[in-house]
């Protein structure tokens, strides 16, 4: 008898050991329902087969995103209208953390833009934009909209040399691999630039190919799966100080979109190109892109 209560405590403190460790791992994670995808969204590095404007959006780290599945696949897309940030994708790269249990283990991951394939880094990290030989010195407001136009021809660039990524943790499939190339785990990743200058990463991933089991059912109706979006910021120039741009971070879902075409210049809600408040000409546009971030979220397994 003695031996079945002590046997029993033993199991009941592993549990809430256990317990304990989930929630600490959870602390401060974003915890949201999960999305059932009715048609399969084809990845393309485009929005259109996604609810706009995404439902979340990570302020510190500029981004928003979204998640959602099928029976077969985990749909995950994430988007940023910041220049300074698309910059700091596509060059420092971007993992996406999946840990199937729920916790915020760094396991299994896609890494997409690798780093190494972009490295002609010909922008001015200091915030200035490369001005002609013999050109005038124009005043703050022009040397901004200069200054914005020469980051979106930098992001088109790299854009177009993000064409390998990465896999790790996943089911056979643990290699390097060309964008457009197929894999045994069947994972699909993209990227591009949509019409609103919005960076678009998108990618489909098999159930197969990191789950408990190929298919969701009702089954998996109470399972949940952590995401995590990191970036890593690019190295500071010697001597420059931290600067803070004004109008970011502000709460109610405020997102920095800076845009060219029938925009102007300003920050735009969302990407929309709508809306725009006052931008400060003196603000670091490059600020950043020296700041790594790790963005985690829970989402729920949506099941039919």
């Amino acid at each position: 008898m003695m031996k079945k209560v002590f046997g029993t405590a033993i199991l009941l403190v592993v549990l809430s050991l256990i317990s304990v460790d989930v929630v600490a791992k959870n602390k401060g994670a974003k915890k949201v329902p999960g999305v059932w995808q009715e048609q399969p969204i084809i990845i393309d590095g485009s929005s259109a087969d996604w609810k706009t404007p995404y439902p979340y959006y990570d302020e510190d780290a500029m981004l928003g995103y979204s998640v959602s599945n099928d029976s077969e696949n985990l749909y995950i897309t994430v988007q940023t209208g910041d220049a300074a940030t698309q910059l700091k994708i596509l060059e420092g790269g971007l993992t996406v953390w999946v840990d199937k249990t729920g916790k915020q283990d760094e396991v299994t991951a896609i890494n997409f833009p690798i780093p190494a394939n972009y490295k002609n880094r010909q922008h001015a990290k200091d915030g200035s934009y490369s001005r002609e030989e013999n050109e005038p010195d124009p005043g703050p407001q022009e040397a901004v909209q200069k200054r914005i136009i020469e980051m979106q021809q930098n992001v088109k660039k790299a854009i177009a040399a993000a064409d390998e990524y990465s896999l790790q943790g996943f089911k056979g499939c643990n290699l390097q691999f060309p964008v457009k190339a197929e894999n045994s785990c069947g994972i699909v990743v993209r990227i591009d630039m949509d019409q609103d200058n919005e960076l678009i990463w998108e990618a489909k991933v098999p159930f197969k190919a990191f789950y408990f089991k190929s298919k969701i059912d009702r089954t998996d109706k109470n399972r949940t799966i952590a995401i995590c979006f990191e970036t890593t910021g690019s190295k500071r120039p010697d001597g420059q100080a931290t600067r803070t741009v004004r109008g970011r971070g502000r709460s109610g879902g405020f997102r920095p979109s800076i845009g060219i075409g029938g925009m102007g210049m300003g920050m735009q809600f969302g990407g929309s190109g709508n809306q725009s408040a006052a931008y400060d000409p003196n603000a670091n546009l490059m600020e950043s892109l020296y700041k790594s971030t790790k963005t985690w979220v829970v989402t729920g397994v949506a099941v039919k």
